[in-house]
C-alpha cells in the first residue's frame, strides 16, 4: 500500500512538467507576458534567452501542480510528510504558541502555497487562511482541498470588513495560525516597499491586526521542485512595535527583503509573476503608464 501511494505521488508530480512543456509552445499570449514580466523585473543575469525560457517553464509547472494538488492534498498524510517535504525552522512556530500567542504566518506567492500550508495542517497545526478570492461552490466537492469558510477568512467585500477583523483577532488570540500572501495586492491602508528595485504599494493591514492580537510575524517561504516541498519558517519579525504605521513598513521592508533574496535564487518559482499581486499590479499600472 504504500508502494503504490508513493508510486501515486510521483506520478501526479510528472504532469506538471508535461503541462509546462506544452504550455509552453500552446499557450504563446501568456508565454509572452510572463517572458515580458521576467525582462521587466529580474535582474540582468536572467534575461539571457535560455534563462528565461526556463523561467517561463517553471511557473507553467507550478500552474500545473495547482491543477493536480485537489487530488494530491487529500492523500497528504505523515508518509507525504516523510517523503516529500523538507521542513527548516519549525521550533520558531513551536516557541511562540507556547508562549500563548498567535502566529502570523507571512508567505509570497513562490512554490505551491496549497501545498505548503495543507502540509502543516497535516503535520496538528491549526491554521486559517486569509483569502482574497471570492468564495465559489467547489467543482468537486467530494475532494475537499478547496478554501472552505471553517478553515479560511475570505476578505473579498469591503463591506463586511469589520467582521473579518473580528475573525481575524479572535483566532489569534486563540493561539492559532494564519496564513498570509505578503505580497498579495489587496488592501486599503498601504506603504510603498521596494521591491525588485521598483516601489510598489504592500498592504499594512495584517501586521496591524497582528500588533492588536500580540501575535508573532513568521516568514514562511516555501519552495517547489519536481514534487520535493521545502518549507522554511525565519525567526519572528514582529518588532518596532512602538513605531506604530512606521514600524509596520519596516517589518515589511524586512519580509520583502527576505522573499525578493529567495527568488533572486529561484526565479523560475516565483507565482507571483501572474497574480493577484504587488508586483502584477505594478506591471499592470506600468503597461497603462505606457499606453496613456
Amino acid at each position: 500500500m504504500i508502494r503504490l501511494k508513493w508510486l501515486l505521488f510521483k506520478v501526479a508530480f510528472i504532469y506538471p512538467r508535461v503541462f509546462a512543456f506544452s504550455s509552453y509552445y500552446r499557450k504563446k499570449e501568456k508565454r509572452r507576458e510572463y517572458e515580458d514580466k521576467v525582462l521587466f523585473f529580474y535582474p540582468e543575469k536572467e534575461k539571457d534567452p535560455k534563462r528565461v525560457k526556463k523561467i517561463v517553464k517553471g511557473v507553467f509547472e507550478l500552474r500545473g501542480v495547482r491543477k493536480v494538488m485537489r487530488y494530491l492534498i487529500p492523500m497528504m498524510d505523515s508518509f507525504f510528510i516523510k517523503r516529500f517535504v523538507k521542513i527548516e525552522g519549525l521550533y520558531h512556530i513551536d516557541e511562540v504558541l507556547k508562549e500563548g500567542r498567535g502566529v502570523v504566518l507571512i508567505a509570497g506567492h513562490i512554490g505551491i502555497p496549497h501545498l505548503s500550508f495543507n502540509a502543516l495542517r497535516v503535520m496538528g497545526y491549526d491554521l486559517i487562511l486569509l483569502s482574497g478570492v471570492t468564495p465559489k461552490p467547489p467543482k468537486h466537492p467530494k475532494i475537499r482541498y478547496y478554501d472552505i469558510q471553517d478553515n479560511t477568512i475570505f476578505v473579498h467585500d469591503p463591506d463586511l470588513s469589520e467582521t473579518y477583523k473580528k475573525r481575524i483577532l479572535e483566532t489569534l488570540q486563540a493561539r492559532k495560525l494564519i496564513y498570509y500572501d505578503g505580497d498579495a495586492g489587496e488592501g486599503r491602508a498601504k506603504e510603498k516597499i521596494v521591491f525588485f528595485g521598483k516601489e510598489m504599494d504592500f498592504p499594512t493591514g495584517m501586521v496591524s491586526l497582528a500588533h492588536r492580537a500580540n501575535a508573532a510575524i513568521i516568514p514562511f517561504i516555501h519552495l517547489y521542485r519536481r514534487g520535493k516541498i521545502t518549507l522554511i519558517f525565519k525567526e519572528p519579525i514582529d518588532r518596532r512595535w512602538e513605531e506604530g504605521k512606521e514600524g509596520y513598513r519596516r517589518i515589511l521592508e524586512e519580509f520583502v527583503k527576505l522573499l525578493e533574496s529567495y527568488i533572486v535564487v529561484h526565479p523560475e518559482q516565483y507565482m507571483g509573476i501572474y497574480g493577484p499581486t504587488v508586483l502584477a499590479y505594478y506591471y499592470q499600472s506600468h503597461q497603462k503608464g505606457e499606453l496613456s
